[in-house]
């Protein structure tokens, strides 16, 4: 925000207590857990609120999908809009698998998705702030072109296992049923059993389950802007045929 010229006075805990910021809920019973997870933080929608909120309505923005594949250099994307004085914000997976990450940038890269804000693009990568860094091109290809999935290990799973379980809940919801979430549980409880029983391997090393998260890009603006008025004019990125 500063970047557009507001400064707002909001520290780290202010920004985790705002009612746009979901947590997770780490005291439930698996079912209510995994919920949590998947709404975990703050998705384009809660962040374009919050932005609104803390600069008292003088900043707008608009969020482009980048899943599925688009058809457009997104280093060209972002220059064009950064020489305008627009900011782009990046929502990222980093559960997405790259190539060449050493286990140095494994040890602090996030654990799953993440926004950063893009001050720059330069021709091998993408210059990002929380933390400032730079990531190479196809790496951010790769994790922005993501699916709204996430991971939940296997341990995280079986902690929370307790007794006989009603996933019901989980079966209620269009997206949980077609990605088999109840399923992919019992598979882990009856590769669990039979570890124990006859010490055979166990597979699933994780879960997968929808995320709230879209890979995107969120462009910020003052409203009353002509870089506003493009943004908002501005023709969706096309999908990669």
């Amino acid at each position: 925000m500063q970047s557009l010229g507001v400064t707002p006075k909001l520290t780290m805990d202010d920004a985790l207590n705002m009612s746009f910021f979901r947590k997770k809920d780490d005291t439930s019973p698996l079912p209510e857990y995994l919920i949590s997870c998947s709404r975990h933080g703050m998705s384009h929608h809660d962040i374009l609120k919050a932005m609104e909120t803390l600069s008292n309505g003088r900043i707008g923005g608009r969020f482009f999908e980048f899943y599925p594949q688009r058809r457009v250099d997104i280093r060209y994307w972002l220059a064009g809009w950064i020489k305008r004085g627009v900011v782009p914000l990046a929502t990222l997976n980093y559960q997405k698998s790259v190539r060449s990450v050493t286990e140095e940038e494994k040890s602090y890269l996030p654990k799953d998705w993440h926004h950063h804000m893009i001050y720059a693009v330069s021709y091998d990568g993408v210059h990002l702030s929380n933390p400032i860094s730079k990531m190479k091109a196809e790496h951010f290809k790769q994790r922005i072109e993501s699916e709204s999935v996430i991971m939940i290990s296997r341990d995280e799973v079986l902690g929370r296992l307790k007794g006989d379980m009603d996933y019901e809940q989980l079966k209620s919801y269009p997206e949980w049923r077609q990605m088999n979430v109840a399923g992919q549980i019992e598979v882990i409880e009856r590769e669990e059993e039979r570890f124990h029983s006859l010490n055979i391997p166990c597979g699933m090393k994780h879960i997968a389950i929808p995320s709230s998260m879209i890979g995107g890009i969120t462009l910020f603006s003052h409203k009353d802007s002509e870089n506003h008025k493009a943004i908002m004019s501005s023709e969706e990125v096309f999908l990669k045929i």
